[in-house]
């Protein structure tokens, strides 16, 4: 029998947890026999979301800040172009609320420049998976610091948004980077973005984030988008950052 999405565990060690978070999203814990097409996995490295629909290629997606590409940005933050389009001045890090933290890679690097960022995910799933590369994150001593600056709030950015809209409340920056096109290729595409796109709510109405974005920002709102796409709204952008395949639009306020 098929099904489209389980929690597993490893082994008995892992078992309270799967059960745990089975519970939280309302998810069936894996039963022997039976297929299914995403599993969530706990393991002895974290959470996985492992992607069985492909039985000649298994493909797993981990938050995992500390290693790999993430780790690689990390140390090369003073170069990332997001850097710049948020306005990031030595000793004067921005308060920034990213308003679709994804995975959270670029909230990542946000906090490695010293920012403090409220990081939102509102899809629950791609929420576990960055609740525990956080959790994992400030257990490491090179990324203890920096997770630290991140405090993940599992919900619709939009709902924040609006109460400081009515409250008079700001932020320096809000960070805007709505899901890319499937037509993207690269390896990293490939193997997250397109799981992204299966889990992720597709946001019909943009311009209304943006809208409530430009309402709570004190500074800037920065929106990132493919090179070639066009801007998230008809609003022009003060300026953009641009380089081979992303770009960040700015918007000053």
């Amino acid at each position: 029998m098929s099904s489209s999405i389980a929690v597993s565990a490893q082994g008995p060690e892992h078992a309270l947890q799967a059960e745990q978070l089975a519970k939280k999203l309302g998810l069936p814990r894996a039963q022997a026999g039976r297929h299914y097409e995403l599993l969530l996995h706990c393991c002895d490295t974290g959470l996985e979301l492992v992607d069985k629909r492909e039985k000649r290629q298994k493909r797993t997606v981990r938050v995992d800040f500390a290693k790999g590409q993430a780790a690689h940005r990390r140390r090369q933050q003073k170069k990332e172009m997001l850097v710049r389009a948020v306005g990031i001045t030595e000793g004067m890090p921005p308060d920034v609320i990213d308003a679709t933290g994804g995975l959270g890679r670029d909230s990542f690097i946000l906090a490695t420049a010293g920012c403090r960022v409220q990081t939102f995910e509102q899809v629950p799933l791609i929420g576990a998976l960055l609740e525990d590369g956080l959790q994992r994150a400030r257990l490491h001593p090179e990324t203890k610091k920096i997770a630290e600056r991140i405090t993940l709030i599992q919900e619709d950015a939009r709902i924040t948004l609006q109460r400081m809209q009515r409250t008079g409340q700001k932020t320096d920056v809000v960070y805007l980077d709505p899901m890319f096109p499937k037509r993207q290729k690269s390896a990293l595409v490939k193997k997250e973005l397109q799981l992204l796109h299966i889990l992720a709510k597709k946001d019909t109405q943009p311009d209304r984030l943006f809208l409530a974005a430009l309402q709570a920002a004190r500074l800037r709102v920065v929106v990132k988008r493919p090179v070639k796409s066009s801007t998230l709204t008809e609003l022009p952008p003060s300026h953009s950052i641009t380089g081979k395949t992303i770009r960040f639009d700015v918007y000053m306020i």
